[in-house]
């Protein structure tokens, strides 16, 4: 602003000065209503930190970068890719494919002599401290490697960094060409996974200084201070410059230059960390901007072009799975039999789900979130679609998801149609903190909210990061450097279950999109084609009908028949064909219905072969066929339940319900069995095939002829064991097969006992040895 001086003699009257100083005030007072803001926030905008910012990027932009951001003339093509850290697993390879199409579609939509912007922003994850600590650095230096390589040179690239990240996400930032932060944000300590009690790797070292010579975003001596806290980095202040070196570089710079002064920049024993303006200063940082708008105007780009193309982010093949009405066994079941083979096949890697429910079943709820949570990786994204309504558990799964679509005027969350008792709520609410939340997006509050009405939720800013999460006051509480988090507004209503409309959950981030139809999501993530809707099959829907109550016992029913059968008919196999195609569809429809695994069909088959045991092979012994009994029973009840110990109230009413089918089905075979005896033997095509027992007049002499047996002469006899004694088997006489009794001992199979006693059939032998 000019200022007024007294005028020298003979100057203009001071009338002159007085219209001339109006004049400079109206002219000055309309530029800054012409510049004012509009909103209330940036009303307020005046802030150290936004003053800060415009100041340093004015004092240092390029001649052909200066000026005012709006007025600038030709905008070049740009896009914008959100990296979330901690990279890890095959995140690294992933991300390159999606870079490799974002630069193919920007040198695509180029026209002039200026390369099209690549924005990378690094977003870290509600991790640890949330600065993005955990970046594997062999992925990280890969990403590196491909941002610096010769396959980039059409396009610049900017690392945006919005609030402060640590770890070897650093790296990558590093090896964009320029750097952007925000005022509030730092970048630094990227060693901070390493061992401690450890030095850093030479091969992290190189690392560093290889991507730090080939871009040189930062000094090398400053890339290297940021990972090695053994190193300590001098500024260093020359007659012709300000110089960055490390400590054993200091004496071949005093030979080449007269050095003035020195000063610390990282302490040995410390990784550096800089600021923003700190990174201006050492010539790391190109732009301080409050947000993307900003940014945006500063690298002359649209700034709508820095919202994420989903349709970018991979090649999808998307499919869509509706979920409708309450949320049963069924439910999941459906889902996980449904959705699997799309995603084990790779026929899909965008799953939409479709939620019009209010909750159901909280067990089962939790189940279908869990599931939801665990399919979304780098390579599969899931999301959710809300086209009214998901209420309690409903709303739940749709958190679950990677991310979130609401339609206009649909709401998220409110009253489950199932209400929850203290204990299943508490059972819950640990459940969704332990196992769900780390599986999440999202806090284990604001999960827990769509459960709990007595858990409030409010908005937390960190005041050193400016990151936003919502957390309870106990999750707060638990954060590291708790008092860096300040609490906002509350977004739970006291004794009320978390609600919100689709304006609300995008405004807290929650819904990433709110669209008014699925048209509109074809074009947010640039399908082509609609997605292709997964339903139902001929293959469940008989699973569903043979897993029901009353078929499965009408099918434990069928296969005890044909065993009986076979039995009466051997040779002709039919009955044992019978049975085993019963018991093939028992346990194959509850397999579907996830509640028979490898242990149900061991035990089954294990209880068969000792009743067989028993039958052919140790007759008479009595333990094989009492215990393959219990594993048939055993595997039969572990069939109908998903749970081998019921713990909640819907495993006792699974366990009450498969013990209700196992004992009607036994009740039933009962009736079979005495039907069976009575009028199998008559039905005019079988009875010849069956072994039909004496009738009549030669079951009176069979049974004459048996009470008048006389074993006496074997007293004193000697023979051989065929099966062991316990305390009855039997034995042979010089050829004769007797039915025979221990006495008072247990005899192994083969031994040689001799008869002590005969009374009519009962014939009494002991051991003798030798």
């Amino acid at each position: 602003m000019p200022q007024l001086v007294a005028a020298p003699s003979g100057s203009r009257p001071p009338t002159f000065l007085w219209f001339t100083a109006i004049a400079w005030s109206l002219f000055i007072g309309l530029l800054a209503i012409s510049g004012a803001p509009t909103s209330q926030a940036q009303d307020q905008g005046a802030e150290p930190a936004a003053e800060a910012a415009n100041e340093a990027n004015e004092a240092a932009q390029d001649p052909d970068v200066v000026g005012d951001p709006d007025q600038r003339e030709a905008l070049k093509p740009g896009r914008l890719l959100r990296l979330r850290l901690p990279i890890t697993g095959n995140a690294d390879a992933a991300f390159r494919s999606i870079v490799e199409r974002t630069k193919n579609s920007l040198l695509a939509e180029s026209k002039g002599d200026d390369r099209p912007v690549l924005v990378i922003e690094f977003v870290p994850l509600a991790e640890g401290e949330g600065f993005g600590q955990g970046t594997d650095f062999a992925r990280a230096l890969s990403l590196a490697r491909y941002l610096t390589s010769d396959n980039m040179a059409g396009v610049k690239t900017v690392a945006y960094v919005p609030q402060t990240i640590k770890g070897h996400g650093v790296l990558v930032a590093l090896a964009c060409e320029e750097l952007a932060m925000a005022p509030t944000a730092e970048i630094g300590e990227a060693g901070i996974d390493e061992d401690p009690a450890r030095p850093i790797e030479p091969a992290v070292l190189e690392g560093y200084r290889q991507i730090a010579r080939a871009r040189r975003t930062a000094p090398e001596a400053i890339a290297i201070g940021l990972v090695d806290p053994a190193l300590e980095v001098l500024e260093v202040e020359t007659e012709a410059s300000i110089e960055y070196v490390e400590r054993g570089d200091l004496e071949a710079l005093e030979q080449n230059q007269t050095v003035v002064r020195t000063s610390p920049l990282f302490p040995a024993g410390t990784m550096g960390i800089f600021t923003a303006r700190e990174g201006r200063e050492y010539g790391a940082v190109k732009y301080v901007v409050e947000n993307l708008d900003e940014l945006a105007g500063w690298l002359r780009i649209n700034p709508d072009s820095l919202a994420e193309d989903s349709g970018l982010v991979a090649d999808w093949r998307p499919i869509f799975y509706t979920i409708e009405g309450p949320i049963t066994a069924k439910t999941v079941d459906r889902a996980t039999g449904l959705l699997d083979p799309e995603i084990g096949s790779g026929r899909a890697n965008w799953i939409g789900i479709r939620l019009d429910s209010t909750g159901g079943n909280p067990a089962f709820g939790q189940d279908l979130a869990a599931y939801i949570a665990s399919i979304g990786d780098a390579d599969t994204r899931t999301v959710a679609y809300v086209p009214e309504r998901a209420g309690g558990m409903a709303a739940l799964t749709a958190l679950a998801a990677d991310q979130l679509i609401m339609n206009r005027n649909a709401t998220l969350g409110g009253p489950n149609d199932v209400a929850f008792d203290e204990g299943t709520l508490l059972s819950l609410r640990e459940s969704i903190k332990l196992s769900l939340a780390p599986e999440s997006p999202h806090t284990w509050s604001l999960l827990v909210a769509t459960v709990d009405p007595e858990l409030e939720v409010f908005r937390y800013t960190n005041r050193q990061t400016g990151a936003e999460r919502l957390f309870s006051e106990e999750e707060a509480a638990a954060q590291p450097n708790a008092g860096d988090w300040r609490q906002g507004e509350a977004i739970t209503v006291p004794g009320e279950v978390l609600e919100l409309t689709s304006d609300k959950a995008a405004a807290l981030g929650l819904a990433t999109h709110v669209v008014d139809n699925v048209e509109e999501i074809k074009q947010i993530y640039g399908f082509k084609d609609s997605p292709h809707e997964v339903t139902s099959n001929w293959t469940l829907e008989v699973a569903d009908a043979l897993s029901s109550p009353g078929i499965t016992v009408l099918l434990l029913v069928i296969a005890f028949a044909g065993i009986y059968f076979e039995l009466h008919t051997p040779g002709l196999g039919i009955g044992g064909f019978v049975a085993a195609l019963a018991m093939l569809l028992f346990f194959w429809s509850k397999a579907l219905h996830g509640t028979v695994a490898w242990l149900e069909v061991l035990l089954f088959v294990g209880g068969v072969v000792a009743i067989l045991v028993e039958i052919f092979v140790l007759p008479g012994v009595g333990i094989f066929g009492l215990g393959g009994s219990l594993m048939v029973m055993a595997s039969l009840v572990l069939a109908g339940q998903r749970n081998w110990i019921p713990r909640s109230a819907e495993d006792f009413a699974e366990l009450q319900s498969s013990l209700a089918v196992v004992a009607t089905a036994g009740g039933l075979m009962v009736g079979v069995a005495l039907i069976l005896r009575r009028y199998l033997p008559h039905i005019p095509i079988l009875k010849e095939m069956m072994l039909a027992g004496p009738e009549g007049e030669e079951l009176a002499a069979l049974s004459y002829r048996e009470s008048l047996a006389e074993y006496s002469h074997l007293v004193g006899q000697r023979g051989v064991t065929t099966t062991l004694l316990m305390p009855s088997g039997r034995a042979d006489f010089d050829g004769e097969l007797v039915d025979v009794i221990a006495a008072g001992q247990v005899i192994e199979r083969g031994a040689t006992v001799e008869v002590v006693s005969a009374r009519g059939s009962r014939v009494e032998v002991r051991e003798v040895q030798g």
